[in-house]
């Protein structure tokens, strides 16, 4: 009769045990799967949809942005950082795919012009203004 008592004890405990470990590691793999989808929605934000005007990977539904959320998601899981994968894509589909283009030697007149126009506009609106 004791030992029977002792059994039911040791089974109630795995029991408690069990239920209680298995939800922790149901907590930390719901917290990674987060984790996953919000790095997922950060690259695909700094990425171009390439059939689509204008939106980022992450508001497109087309085919190939559901195709790099995919690719993305698998990279992650792989244990790439961000860098790493807007790199490999980057070299993949070139700097069609960046939501910002990089500066580069051959684009400084891309970057630098606009800020030139406006600085001119704003010195004949000046000069216009004293006359």
């Amino acid at each position: 009769m004791l030992k029977n008592n002792n059994l039911t004890k040791i089974f109630f405990l795995f029991s408690f045990f069990s239920v209680f470990l298995f939800s922790i590691v149901e907590s930390v793999s719901e917290n990674h799967e987060e984790s996953i989808s919000k790095n997922i929605m950060k690259i695909a934000v700094e990425l171009k949809c390439l059939e689509c005007d204008g939106q980022n990977v992450y508001e497109s539904n087309s085919n190939f942005s559901q195709s790099i959320k995919v690719y993305i998601g698998e990279e992650l899981k792989k244990g790439k950082n961000t860098k790493d994968i807007i790199d490999d894509l980057h070299q993949k589909y070139g700097d069609e795919i960046l939501m910002t283009p990089p500066v580069q030697s051959n684009t400084y007149i891309l970057w630098v012009f606009p800020f030139f126009l406006l600085s001119l506009g704003f010195i004949i609106f000046f000069y216009k203004l004293k006359k």
